[in-house]
């Protein structure tokens, strides 16, 4: 049996005549599709590219490679020139699909006779013509992101006990300063803060400390806070995480304190922080949790320096730290 997806290239789909176990039509992001397909097994998933929002960004086509084992995927491409390009089908096969076609009778060919890399090594570009591709791929999918004096806010809150928003907080700042960001980190009611020995990170000890600081800091680029359950965080965030180790007690605990807790959640920012759940996995954490993830951080240490997880959230969240020299 089979799943298949369905968009702009609904007729093409439409003309397959093999087993489906399961269809989707429409246009998602991609962890939205992929959750609709949890706890099937499958022999081939078919999936028109345009079924994935974003679906020109290579950093979605990634995540589909270490969601779904490429091998059994067959890629319907549209006639868009960018998915057709020399360079996004590299990529397509540096990810490990080597399945991927424009028509009918391209999908019914590679069903029965599907590529290895030996059919399609032919399309990688050399490595002169990949950098000087990705190049002009960066160029032209630029990040907008957050222009330097315009202070960003952004809460940090434990939804499950010990979920880690103060260690966040502490590496989300150094990540930021090390990329030549500059940025703070402030703790409601407590002063765990202290103990980095870090002059960047301070406590406010009720509104009108918090106040007095986001005034004192009126010049920098970024202000993490440890909310620790302030009641007026709206008010004075822009963005707020909320993060929950995803752990069966930590979220067992959760529930029994608030029944509600998942449904609370909808349409905002959760980070699994501390998490043991993989990328794989996620499309299952979503399904039975009905939220959306928008970042999922392993245990990390915190006296490490450049953490790539922590700078991958910081670009999630609009900031340029790919100047972070590596060697730090």
């Amino acid at each position: 049996m089979n799943v298949v997806t369905s968009n702009e290239n609904k007729e093409i789909i439409d003309r397959l005549d093999i087993d489906i176990i399961k269809r989707i039509d429409g246009q998602y992001e991609l962890r939205e599709l992929l959750s609709k397909f949890v706890n099937l097994y499958f022999n081939k998933m078919i999936v028109d590219i345009t079924s994935i929002k974003d679906y020109k960004d290579l950093n979605v086509i990634a995540s589909l490679a270490k969601a779904v084992d490429p091998s059994r995927v067959i890629l319907l491409l549209n006639d868009d020139p960018e998915v057709n390009s020399s360079f996004y089908m590299s990529n397509l096969i540096k990810n490990g699909f080597y399945n991927f076609t424009r028509n009918y009778e391209g999908i019914k060919f590679l069903y029965s006779n599907p590529n290895n890399y030996d059919n399609v090594k032919h399309l990688l570009l050399s490595d002169e013509e990949q950098t000087r591709k990705q190049e002009e791929y960066k160029e032209a999918h630029e990040v907008v992101y957050q222009e330097t004096g315009a202070r960003k806010v952004i809460g940090l809150v434990n939804l499950t006990n010990h979920a880690g928003a103060t260690s966040l907080t502490n590496m989300m700042v150094r990540s930021l300063n090390q990329a030549g960001i500059m940025a703070v980190g402030l703790e409601m009611f407590k002063q765990d803060l202290m103990f980095y020995h870090d002059p960047n990170l301070s406590a406010c000890f009720n509104r009108q400390d918090l106040e007095s600081k986001l005034k004192l800091y009126e010049d920098v680029s970024a202000v993490i806070i440890d909310l620790n359950e302030f009641g007026e965080a709206d008010k004075y965030c822009d963005e707020i995480l909320y993060l929950i180790e995803p752990s069966y007690v930590m979220l067992t605990k959760l529930l029994k304190k608030n029944r509600n807790a998942f449904a609370e959640l909808k349409d905002k920012k959760v980070v699994l922080n501390k998490s043991f759940v993989n990328d794989q996995e996620i499309p299952d954490f979503e399904y039975e949790s009905r939220i959306k993830v928008f970042d999922n951080i392993p245990p990390l240490n915190d006296r490490d320096k450049n953490i790539q997880n922590i700078n991958d959230l910081l670009i999630k969240l609009g900031f340029n730290i790919n100047n972070v020299v590596n060697n730090l």
